[in-house]
């Protein structure tokens, strides 16, 4: 049985694989943002600084806006599903991500999930004022994972790690049972228990069915 699951977010829940080229292009600034984007994958500017500068293209935005904006973003079907199914049967659920809070507290008070690590966009009067907190930094991912399952006393055979890209392949390092979403990565394929194509459908069926869930106490009705 899983007693802790850690969720990437973006791809893996939500459709849009990066909230940041979603916002960017929903809000117009797609252009500058791919110029900032080549930069960092060239090794030119560090990701904090990336991160720094993406965030400084929505100074001005009423956050309200922007909520309203990643509420458009639709959930991968299955995905809700899977929430509520690992919620109903006592699972301890985080979700981390290198998108930023403005993206997973929604996710969060939705479904009522435990844990959440993410960047941060700092908020003056109402307006996204430019900043950024970097709290996902390079291998944040793994750390929080490992920290969470030491200080909760959960060993990696308990814990399920669910992402999508070749940024996740630290956070599969940590949990025993691996679910890949659309892989984008072979190695994060290859990592992967189980591949889910092309969304979460089947998930908890195929969770329950390994034994990985109680099937007594799922539940994933809305």
């Amino acid at each position: 049985m899983i007693h802790l699951a850690v969720l990437d977010v973006d791809g893996t829940l939500k459709q849009a694989e990066s909230p940041y080229q979603y916002l960017h292009e929903r809000l117009g600034c797609a252009t500058q943002a791919a110029e900032h984007l080549a930069l960092a994958r060239a090794g030119q500017i560090s990701y904090g600084e990336w991160l720094r500068r993406d965030a400084l293209l929505w100074a001005g935005q009423p956050v309200a806006h922007v909520r309203r904006l990643l509420a458009e973003n639709p959930f991968l079907p299955g995905a809700p599903e899977l929430l509520r199914a690992l919620k109903g049967a006592g699972v301890i659920v985080a979700l981390v991500s290198a998108g930023f809070t403005l993206n997973t507290d929604p996710i969060m008070a939705e479904f009522e999930l435990d844990y959440c690590l993410a960047n941060e966009l700092t908020i003056t009067d109402g307006v996204l004022d430019g900043g950024s907190i970097n709290r996902v930094p390079e291998g944040g991912k793994a750390a929080f994972a490992c920290d969470l399952m030491a200080r909760l006393s959960i060993p990696p055979e308990q814990a399920l790690a669910v992402g999508d890209t070749a940024g996740d392949l630290e956070l599969f390092a940590c949990a025993g049972l691996r679910l890949a979403v659309n892989p984008t990565s072979p190695a994060l394929r290859a990592a992967a228990a189980a591949v889910f194509e092309p969304d979460l459908t089947g998930a908890v069926t195929w969770l329950a069915a390994q034994g990985h869930l109680p099937r007594q106490r799922l539940d994933i009705g809305a």
